[in-house]
């Protein structure tokens, strides 16, 4: 069952504070670090020490917004660290950027529109040599995130794509999903619509429920929502993937092949609490548990029901190209506990679920705590106890 309640209680923020409006905090995949951006550098953190651990500057001659770690296996303990490249080809800000599971892929997106993808082309690791495979310029705003669909049993189980799924978010309010069909042309297979506000991120569930086939994948925007989304996956969906409705694409690029739709339903909307944007959504591979944050100072914290209902739904008005009624099983979610104030009278720009290394020996690496980052230039922790279900 579910727990029913949870309290977060704050921790000694990591040291030194950074006196100037910090934007992201990001752990390090498998390492004690977590590396913050806040203006034109990235400070990295030892989560055992919970204190500066070295400090990237000289690099960038404006605000870094995003920061993305790529889990080669090299030696990111060493505080040396070698400015090896620059990516060059976006019009304006970069606003988001991600790896791709295997690293092989890194996708960045921009205020120009675009989302781009590039591939690692280098003969060896120390060969960094990145090359640009694919534009995509079908949002019709800028693009505030992108995420790429985790290494997770049943991601490439449809037989029309390779593996690799990516998710885009956009000032013009929308959800793209982004495969490489068999020709290895990168197509925009479905385009999810309900928020009513720029939708400002995204995060893919990180480990699929029981029976589940394919990650869902969780939206927060700034009309103050949280929405889940579930792919169609049931037998009937595969089949029709090769067909289409007459017209159904109406005013979508013909890059959106008809063959390769997918159809995507808003299963779920948690409770609502924040009075403002939402900017940044967590969700625990651990727990399954959900915490939010934005403009308005909260931090909040949800649970899934472990029940399920299904319910009929129109998938017209939320996913691209099928005006037919389909069944999606649905979950509720409660609110556990919420945080007002978080950072005080300032605005909390992230949130991210973080393994404790501070613990004692026998359970360092395995507890987790959450880590905002905020305006005021501070990384807390945050301790959350969860309460046994009853």
């Amino acid at each position: 069952m579910a727990p029913t309640s949870a309290s977060i209680t704050a921790l000694a923020p990591l040291k030194p504070d950074l006196h100037e409006r910090a934007w992201a905090s990001v752990p390090h995949p498998t390492l004690p670090l977590i590396a913050t951006a806040h203006g034109k550098a990235v400070t990295v953190f030892s989560l055992s020490t919970a204190s500066a651990h070295s400090v990237l500057t000289g690099g960038h001659t404006r605000s870094v917004r995003s920061i993305a770690w790529n889990d080669d296996d090299g030696d990111a303990t060493s505080k040396e660290w070698e400015f090896t490249l620059v990516l060059e080809g976006h019009d304006s800000e970069i606003k988001s950027c991600a790896f791709s599971p295997s690293g092989s892929y890194l996708a960045t997106c921009s205020r120009d529109k675009s989302v781009w993808i590039w591939e690692d082309i280098g003969a060896s690791e120390e060969d960094d040599e990145w090359e640009t495979i694919a534009v995509l310029n079908e949002h019709e705003g800028d693009v505030k995130a992108v995420a790429w669909c985790p290494d997770v049993p049943g991601r490439n189980a449809r037989r029309s794509y390779s593996a690799d799924v990516l998710a885009s978010a956009s000032y013009d309010n929308t959800v793209r999903i982004w495969r490489e069909d068999g020709d290895a042309e990168w197509v925009c297979v479905a385009v999810l619509e309900g928020h009513a506000g720029t939708v400002w991120g995204l995060q893919w569930e990180p480990r699929p429920r029981e029976g589940d086939r394919f990650p869902r994948l969780l939206t927060f925007s700034a009309d103050n929502t949280i929405r889940v989304w579930t792919l169609r996956q049931d037998d009937e969906a595969e089949e029709n993937s090769t067909g289409g409705v007459a017209g159904a694409l109406g005013g979508i690029p013909n890059t959106m092949r008809r063959s390769l739709r997918e159809e995507w339903t808003c299963t779920s909307v948690l409770p609502k609490v924040h009075t403002r944007d939402i900017y940044s959504v967590t969700w625990s591979a651990q727990t399954g548990l959900v915490a939010s944050t934005g403009s308005d100072g909260i931090v909040a914290l949800y649970a899934e029901d472990s029940e399920q209902h299904v319910t009929t739904t129109d998938s017209q008005d939320q996913t691209m190209g099928n005006t037919e009624e389909s069944k999606q099983q649905q979950t509720n979610w409660r609110l556990l506990t919420s945080q007002p104030g978080a950072h005080g009278p300032f605005e909390v720009n992230h949130i991210t679920w973080c393994r404790r290394y501070d613990a004692a020996s026998e359970r360092r690496g395995e507890e987790e705590m959450l880590v905002t980052t905020g305006d005021d230039g501070i990384v807390r922790p945050w301790q959350v106890e969860i309460d046994a279900p009853r």
